[in-house]
Formats: structure tokens, sequence, C-alpha cells
């Protein structure tokens, strides 16, 4: 009888805490996140957390610069892809979950001479949302007074553009602009430069809830510890991720 009754207790337990929990991810930003399919390295991570935790998942697209006003109206439980320089409490934020290595990408043909940020102000630049407030303090005073400057949600706009000869720079990581070409006709395929301008970019997830939060860790830190992160990783051909379960120090 005993154990009967602590069976149901665990049982109600589950069932009371288990729900929908509303993720806000960014615009189409492929192999992370896949609109198109609901798919993509942060997703598939988050959905699976999320499933071993026992909730179910309902996928928010929005451009990334209203996506943390979405937690903060209570209008989403998860926000994805959040860095500690966002301005945003530090005490909502997971440990780290992935890593992208940003850089400043020219065509070859080009033979743009790019070795450090400040060079960057000589050309138009076409970057992705939040770029400003995420690669330092020398890249932000940089474009703080450069009229060639944008930044746009779009991020396979920024492919095509940089291709097409539209814009002198892309910034953006290496592995969504390597994705995006991917999928492009022979024709845009063209010889590019990379301007390794940027150290790597830690991102982690934002969850107001500290209880979600914390379980958000637990299972994220198993997944690594166990080989299913890097399974994941390695499926998407992710070069930058995390080195141990552990969060690696921002940059």
């Amino acid at each position: 009888m005993y154990r009967l009754l602590l069976l149901l207790l665990v049982i109600v337990s589950t069932t009371s805490v288990a729900r929908q929990i509303d993720v806000v991810a960014g615009w189409n930003k492929p192999p992370y996140v896949d609109t198109n399919t609901d798919s993509g390295f942060e997703l598939e991570l988050t959905k699976h957390i999320l499933s071993r935790l026992g909730h179910t998942v309902k996928l928010i697209y929005v451009p990334f610069g209203r996506s943390l006003r979405q937690l903060e109206q209570g209008r989403a439980d998860i926000v994805l892809t959040v860095n500690p320089r966002h301005k945003i409490s530090r005490n909502f934020l997971t440990d780290e979950y992935v890593t992208y290595q940003n850089t400043a990408i020219s065509l070859a043909s080009r033979n743009l001479q790019i070795d450090a940020v400040k060079d960057l102000s000589q050309y138009t630049v076409l970057a992705f949302q939040t770029a400003q407030n995420v690669l330092g303090a020398e890249f932000t005073e940089m474009v703080s007074e450069h009229k060639g400057y944008l930044e746009i949600a779009d991020q396979s706009r920024q492919v095509r553009m940089l291709l097409m000869g539209s814009v002198d720079v892309a910034v953006m990581d290496q592995n969504i602009f390597s994705w995006l070409r991917s999928k492009l006709p022979a024709a845009h395929q063209k010889e590019i430069r990379m301007h390794p301008l940027f150290g790597k970019t830690s991102y982690r997830a934002a969850v107001a809830d500290e209880s979600l939060r914390n379980a958000f860790n637990k299972e994220l830190k198993a997944m690594m510890r166990d080989g299913r992160y890097q399974a994941l990783a390695d499926k998407y051909r992710l070069r930058v991720t995390p080195a141990s379960e552990k969060s690696l120090p921002d940059n």
C-alpha cells in the first residue's frame, strides 16, 4: 500500500510540472535554427532537453532584436542564443550551450585588406542583428560612426548580397555562412576570404523560471558527459562547440 501511494505521488508530481514550454528563437540561421523544418542544432538540443524533463515545446520565431522582449513581457519561457552582453539579467542565463565563431567575410576577387576591426570602417558592412552588442567594445565603437554599416535579421540575405557584390563585407558566424552558401546554385559559389577578427562568442538560453533553468543546466551537462551533445554537433558539422560540460568563459 505504501509503495502504491508513493508511486501515485510521483505520478501526480510529474504531471503537475510537465507543461508546454514556449521557446523563442531568432529567424532562420541554419545549421543552428532552421525555421522551415523546426530543426537545427539549437532547436534539437532544446527540444531534447525539455522532452527529457517531461515538457512539450512550442517554437516561436521572431527577429532577434525582439526576442528578449517576449521573455520580459511573459510571452515566452525560454529565449535562445543569448549572450551576457545582451540587456538581460545574468541571473536568467543558463550555462553556455553553444559557441559561434563570427568572422568578417569578403570576396577574394576584391582583395580587401582587413587585418583589424578598424579596417572595416572603409567598407560597407552587413552584419547579423545585435552584432554591435556582442562582438566587443572595439567593434561597437567602430560601427557607432560608420554610415556604411547595417544589421539585418535575414542571414541568407547577408550571404547573397556578399556573393553578388552588393556589400563589401559580411559579418557572421562561419558555420552559418558555409551552410547557407552550400544551398545556393553554382553561380554563387565564389571564392571568399575569412578575416579572423573576433574571438569565439558563447551563447546561453534565458530562462526566467529558476527551477526550469536549473533542470535545463543539469540535463545539458548530462548530454555533454555521455556524448549525446557531441553527436548532435557532429550531425550539423559544427566546428565550434563548448569543450566540456562546464561553461566556458565569456569572450
